[in-house]
């Protein structure tokens, strides 16, 4: 065919990939819809995002109209109305650059990608690093590994990265267990620390019990 007469080819941009839009639904299933719980720490909640987190995430202006990008009632503050005003698409926007993208979660095997994600959404992505970190070093001491434990520091690292894909070569259903664990054990140190929160424990036992399943 000539090529002054060829139909150019469509240009395709795939926003989002097929493995975060997976892990994005199954994470939206379990946090679902407005939450306004007065002893929810994180304050009025809408699939997953907290008031608390939106106040510190969604202040930027990139859209450079005069009003943080998620003061969705443009009233000049970010407060429950615009979490109640947050949308799927909204949630999915920031789930992708705050957590899935923050945690290079890509760039891990299923299923520790899509643990380090939900734990990112649901306690903060340094405490998500840290509970890999955490389950890096239960395998080394359970194999009993001449190997100096990883500082947990929730910071990602080469050293970090090195230890984690050894042991996933060796033992990548224990690397699993171990995560699990240490968010259960995660969820039991908060209640400890702030025994109001105990209502949420069996709710939080049960996400964990599901993580990586």
């Amino acid at each position: 065919m000539n090529a002054e007469n060829s139909t150019p080819e469509p240009i395709v941009v795939t926003a989002f990939s097929e493995r975060f839009e997976h892990a994005f639904a199954e994470l939206l299933g379990i946090e679902g819809g407005f939450v306004d719980d007065p002893v929810d720490r994180g304050g009025a909640t809408k699939y997953g995002i907290s008031l608390r987190f939106l106040k510190a995430e969604g202040a930027i202006d990139d859209d450079l109209d005069g009003y943080a990008d998620f003061d969705l009632d443009m009233d000049g503050d970010i407060d429950g109305a615009d979490i109640r005003k947050l949308t799927v698409g909204d949630a999915k926007s920031l789930y992708k650059r705050s957590f899935w993208q923050a945690l290079e979660c890509e760039s891990f095997p299923r299923p520790i990608g899509e643990m380090l994600f939900d734990q990112g959404v649901n306690g903060g992505n340094h405490a998500a690093k840290k509970l890999l970190q955490q389950a890096i070093n239960a395998v080394l001491r359970a194999g009993r590994y001449r190997t100096i434990p990883l500082k947990v520091d929730g910071q990602i690292g080469d050293l970090t990265r090195r230890s984690f894909q050894s042991m996933w070569e060796r033992h990548p259903e224990q690397l699993v267990i171990e995560y699990r664990e240490a968010v259960k054990d995660r969820y039991v140190a908060i209640v400890r620390r702030n025994p109001s929160q105990a209502k949420f424990l069996k709710g939080w036992l049960n996400r964990a019990e599901r993580l990586g399943r």
